[in-house]
């Protein structure tokens, strides 16, 4: 999945853990990506738990309205409190380069709301929220400027939502953020209207700066299939094989239903056949929906006297706390405080 996220600010992205992704932040202000892109580095826990699936995040300086090879084949485009930041020629020609060139499946854009405004206490002296805003839309503006959208390009449907819910008495003024969710008609499987062509238009004649790129930590599974499902299988095995819900007293059996297994092989494309066949190929023996597995198992119960064994001979050497030599000998204590009461076993 490839995501294209204009920046108003820099901020931490998180990416689906199970989807191959590559990220491009953009904005405009070289400096300000600059000075944020440590943002985007990985933190010690992504190396700790590595994702499933790659993840590039690439951060560029380049304009919202440029045409450029870097955004050929987005998915995802976001626009999160940024459109009021653009004056009205470039605002106009947004459109243009997100539907009419980038194409992506899904795009989301958000503003402020204008008519939340009376519920704050003051506002900056341009009238708005912030010092660079060039507009605060009402709902009703922000309606016009999606469906306008839509009409000139039928392949895609809108939804409003709205983030910031407001008192209780004053809901006729809205949420503080409105939301605007554009879908690309397949992906909501209604038909398209016109052929995807867009991306066959000719290109800007800029291309975005990379200020900064970096892939994140991610475990490649080498396995080989079998092995990945015997695994699983021990995991499962080994986890139930003691619980007394699965004990057939009349047997003295434990019986494991192997269905659930099958979620997992399903992942990897492995049919209810192969599946008990890697289990009967590890000895592991099937009868109808269950693993049959006996009450004692003779490897268990050799480590099991293996461990016990062992234990009283440590026992018989050194139970004896009196003897301050051998004790400070087996222990490798030297300095030990004479006025101790704990008892080594």
């Amino acid at each position: 999945m490839s995501v294209l996220q204009i920046l108003g600010s820099c901020s931490k992205k998180v990416a689906t853990n199970t989807i191959k992704s590559n990220e491009r932040e953009v904005d405009i202000d070289e400096k300000v990506l600059s000075v944020f892109q440590q943002r985007a580095v990985p933190l010690v826990s992504d190396y700790l738990h590595k994702r499933e699936e790659p993840l590039r995040i690439e951060v560029l300086k380049g304009s919202i309205t440029d045409s450029v090879e870097q955004l050929r084949n987005v998915d995802v485009v976001i626009g999160l409190e940024i459109i009021e930041h653009l004056h009205a020629d470039v605002l106009e020609k947004v459109p243009e380069n997100i539907f009419g060139f980038v194409q992506p499946k899904l795009a989301i854009f958000s503003t402020p709301n204008s008519e939340f405004n009376i519920l704050f206490d003051s506002l900056l002296k341009n009238g708005f929220r912030h010092f660079d805003h060039k507009f605060e839309w009402s709902r009703a503006e922000f309606r016009a400027w999606t469906d306008n959208i839509c009409r000139r390009y039928p392949n895609y449907s809108v939804a409003l939502l709205g983030l910031g819910n407001p008192p209780d008495d004053r809901k006729d003024v809205g949420f503080a953020t409105q939301m605007a969710l554009f879908a690309r008609n397949d992906l909501i499987k209604k038909p398209l209207t016109t052929d995807l062509k867009g991306q066959s238009l000719p290109l800007s004649d800029v291309k975005y700066k990379e200020i900064y790129t970096v892939d994140f930590p991610y475990y490649k599974d080498e396995r080989a299939q079998d092995e990945k499902i015997w695994c699983e299988a021990q995991y499962f095995i080994n986890r139930y094989r003691h619980a007394t819900i699965y004990f057939n007293v009349e047997r003295r059996i434990y019986q494991l239903p192997w269905l659930p297994l099958m979620d997992f092989a399903r992942k990897e494309n492995v049919s209810q056949e192969e599946l008990l066949d890697i289990l009967r190929n590890h000895n592991i023996k099937v009868e109808g929906d269950f693993i049959i597995i006996p009450e004692y198992d003779d490897d268990e119960n050799g480590l099991y006297n293996e461990l016990n064994d062992l234990s009283l001979e440590l026992n018989n050497e050194y139970n004896d706390c009196g003897n301050e030599d051998d004790a400070s000998r087996a222990f490798n204590i030297e300095n030990a405080n004479d006025d101790s009461e704990e008892c080594w076993d």
